[in-house]
């Protein structure tokens, strides 16, 4: 079950958006934020479609597989084949949030469709010195923050009862890696994205990661040649959840535009900024639950 979102007046660009869940989010995303996006996107002239993968929000899971990744794999391609054949597109970007940076890139690495993607709060490799000054900061922060006491309660109940269990949920919360493991998946997946050229942006938020110096979220991999080639942004008054309006102005902003102009530069004809269309120019939606023929 999704919505997709097309400009009124223009046809869309040769490039469409594919906005997946934020973990057990519903499509909309947080605080509408894909929803926004999808506003931002038509109305500069590029297609999207928001939807949930099988298993949540609005839409069934597909099949009973184990193998979560698989399964969300199939539903990002199902989600291109549909604008393909209703949009006639053939090149996507994806937008994915914390765990949905994971699907998408995995996407990317297996259908050359995908030629842009936009990560937010994925993998994050900070070295010591990065560590210590965000536990500073935090243990600094942490006493005169709102949630503190709430926070602190949880994780003494997390830690001390053993009627509070720490099993992985069902669903697409699967048990997490190694670090070390998922390092070494994100070093050759970025690698093999950078030398087929995708496009990639790489956003951090202020709140999950409190503090960056030089690309501090790449810690061992700022120094790759795949580094180089991709766009990193830390957003230090955007939060992991983009509860502020200043985060999610930031965040449309930079993903907003990033996407517009890898799907406008993707096409045989390269738009000018003055024949852009207008930042209120209406758009359209289409709720699409499977197959849908436009009118």
């Amino acid at each position: 079950m999704g919505m997709i979102t097309i400009p009124m007046y223009r046809a869309p660009a040769d490039v469409a958006c594919l906005m997946l869940n934020m973990g057990a989010n519903h499509r909309v995303g947080p605080r509408r934020i894909n929803v926004k996006l999808a506003h931002v996107l038509a109305a500069r002239g590029v297609a999207s479609l928001r939807f949930d993968l099988g298993g949540l929000g609005d839409s069934d899971a597909s099949d009973a597989s184990s193998d979560l990744q698989a399964r969300a794999v199939r539903d990002l391609r199902a989600g291109m084949d549909l604008l393909e054949s209703m949009l006639g597109i053939r090149k996507f970007a994806i937008v994915g949030m914390c765990s949905g940076v994971e699907h998408a890139m995995t996407t990317a690495a297996t259908d050359t469709r995908v030629v842009a993607l936009s990560l937010f709060d994925g993998f994050a490799f900070p070295d010591r010195r990065s560590r210590w000054e965000r536990t500073l900061r935090r243990a600094l922060a942490a006493p005169a923050h709102p949630s503190f006491a709430g926070k602190a309660k949880r994780w003494l109940q997390r830690h001390l009862l053993p009627s509070h269990s720490t099993k992985p949920l069902p669903g697409f919360f699967a048990e997490r890696k190694p670090p070390e493991v998922n390092a070494v998946w994100f070093g050759a997946t970025m690698r093999r994205l950078v030398e087929r050229k995708v496009a990639v942006q790489l956003l951090y938020s202020g709140s999950l990661h409190v503090c960056d110096h030089d690309r501090d979220q790449l810690g061992p991999f700022r120094s790759e040649p795949f580094a180089q080639a991709v766009q990193y942004e830390f957003m230090r008054d955007a939060d992991h959840t983009l509860c502020t309006v200043r985060g999610q102005q930031l965040f449309l902003r930079s993903v907003g535009g990033w996407v517009a102009a890898c799907a406008i530069g993707a096409g045989p004809e390269r738009r000018s900024p003055s024949t852009s269309p207008s930042p209120l120019a209406p758009v359209v939606e289409r709720p699409e639950h499977g197959a849908y023929v436009p009118q």
